[in-house]
């Protein structure tokens, strides 16, 4: 077997935990001892991976040729294909998940911040004016006519919000979303792989301190993650492509949502990519590609793998014809926004807030709109700045976005603590995603790469859950997927 993979593993594993514990250093300084604190056993983790990560990158050859024998079997077991498992407790925990959110958010509502100098308060003021100027369909004018300049939160949350556009009201409206978005999203992923798996989806979803949080406050994420639970529900129903079938009405369905999810924020064009990305890799045949890199082939093997691929590839042309259908049914949808920014700003997917990827701190996004084209901001962004300063932004901004990522999977009541279950959570994560056999866990893949380097990259303008709760939905699905894989499997030996 070929090592070479597990090596370059173990390498970047010192490479980011050397600089993840440079950045708890910088920021704890000598506190990490003084006063011990989760900090201090963060940075007391990233020795031990700095450790693990230099003994695996010089393990000799043998260790590694058992290691992945070990991790060929267990990868063996857990992607066998398995039917919907359901047990009268995933009913139990499915029931008792909707009436744990509400309880939740009826704490939790009267808890949130006070509207003022944040984006709560931005949504109101915009939601109070669309009511002014006569409500959603004369905003559906504005828009088409270009007189709507607002471009910063997009239309389709601030025109629902114009119904209530009062703070308490507006929490109300989220929190609908966040229990639409749960019941539609746990019903469907229990329609998918069962009872159990669903109840503890929901479960999972109802306690999670960030959906909770921002479901709860006047923001458009409640909106968004509707939208986005009914998307990964199709794109979990899509037939492969490698089938020959064309699915027209699933193709059509992920466009909608996606314009509808545009609509609503500005970061589901990231959503859109991947999944431009995600129907390209169908051009690729992956099983043939990671064999070569995982292990030494042989003439006949590469043979065989030919074969395999000239049956498993999906020909451009069909490639071709589902991003259009996902992309004409998106812009039918999102016209009236694409339409007034191409009229106004010039670009069809024209955003303030992308201004602000070239900067160094948060600025007024459309003062630096008025100072010239987006492509002029970057130029000379790039230009004032060392590739080693742009490396370091990055860098750093992807170990925060692994940290954030981590605590977005924790529980309520904790905060910091919850980094603690995301850890616990992880390794379930893993075997979810091994034990969903369904190209969709491609496309999540594809989507959390995208979102943490855009985020990352964002980091010294803005941080938080919120940029990524686009990846929680799915990924507590396959945390679910993955304690019930293992169940089964330790049943299964159990009474073997």
């Amino acid at each position: 077997m070929n090592d070479r993979l597990p090596r370059l593993i173990s390498g970047a594993l010192v490479v980011l935990s050397g600089f993840a514990l440079w950045e708890i250093i910088q920021i704890k300084g000598a506190s990490l001892i003084q006063q011990p604190s989760l900090a201090s056993a963060a940075a007391v983790c990233c020795l031990i991976a700095v450790f693990l990560g230099i003994t695996g990158f010089l393990a000799p050859h043998r260790y590694w040729e058992n290691v992945l024998r070990q991790w060929s079997d267990l990868y063996t077991n857990f992607s066998q294909p398995a039917q919907p498992t359901h047990h009268w407790l995933g009913s139990v925990l499915l029931s008792f998940s909707m009436i744990i959110y509400f309880v939740v958010m009826m704490k939790m509502i009267p808890l949130q911040p006070s509207p003022e100098n944040n984006d709560q308060g931005a949504f109101l003021a915009q939601a109070q004016a669309v009511q002014t100027s006569g409500g959603p369909t004369v905003l559906i004018r504005q828009l088409v006519s270009g007189t709507y300049q607002e471009a910063n939160q997009h239309p389709l949350y601030v025109a629902l919000l114009s119904y209530f556009p009062d703070y308490e009201s507006g929490k109300r409206l989220s929190a609908i979303f966040g229990l639409s978005a749960l019941l539609l999203f746990s019903m469907g992923i229990t329609r998918q792989y069962g009872t159990l798996v669903g109840g503890l989806t929901g479960f999972f979803i109802s306690v999670n301190a960030a959906y909770c949080q921002l479901t709860g406050r006047v923001v458009c994420e409640g909106l968004l993650l509707f939208f986005l639970a009914g998307l990964w529900l199709i794109v979990l129903r899509l037939p492969d492509l490698r089938s020959g079938r064309l699915p027209y009405l699933h193709l059509m369905g992920i466009g909608i949502l996606l314009g509808l999810a545009w609509l609503t924020k500005g970061t589901a064009l990231l959503l859109i990519l991947g999944l431009g990305l995600w129907f390209c890799s169908y051009a690729v045949n992956w099983r043939q590609l990671c064999a070569r890199f995982i292990r030494k082939t042989t003439t006949v093997d590469n043979e065989v793998n030919v074969k395999q691929a000239n049956t498993t590839a999906v020909p451009l042309k069909t490639i071709f014809v589902a991003l259009t259908l996902v992309i004409v049914s998106f812009a039918v949808i999102a016209a009236p926004l694409l339409v007034r920014n191409t009229r106004v700003y010039g670009s069809p997917t024209f955003n303030a807030n992308s201004y602000l990827m070239f900067q160094d701190e948060f600025t007024e996004p459309h003062a630096l709109a008025k100072q010239g084209s987006l492509r002029e901001a970057a130029q000379a962004y790039f230009k004032t700045h060392s590739v080693s300063e742009i490396v370091k932004r990055e860098v750093k901004g992807l170990l925060w976005q692994v940290f954030i990522f981590l605590r977005s999977l924790g529980p309520l009541p904790f905060e910091e603590g919850r980094l603690f279950f995301g850890v616990l959570a992880l390794p379930f994560l893993v075997i979810g995603l091994i034990a969903e056999t369904h190209p969709a866990r491609r496309l999540y893949l594809i989507w959390m790469v995208l979102f943490w380097v855009a985020f990352a990259w964002y980091l010294p303008i803005a941080a938080g859950e919120r940029f990524l709760m686009p990846l929680l939905l799915p990924a507590l699905a396959f945390i679910s997927l993955g304690i019930v894989r293992v169940g089964q499997l330790f049943v299964q030996r159990r009474t073997a």
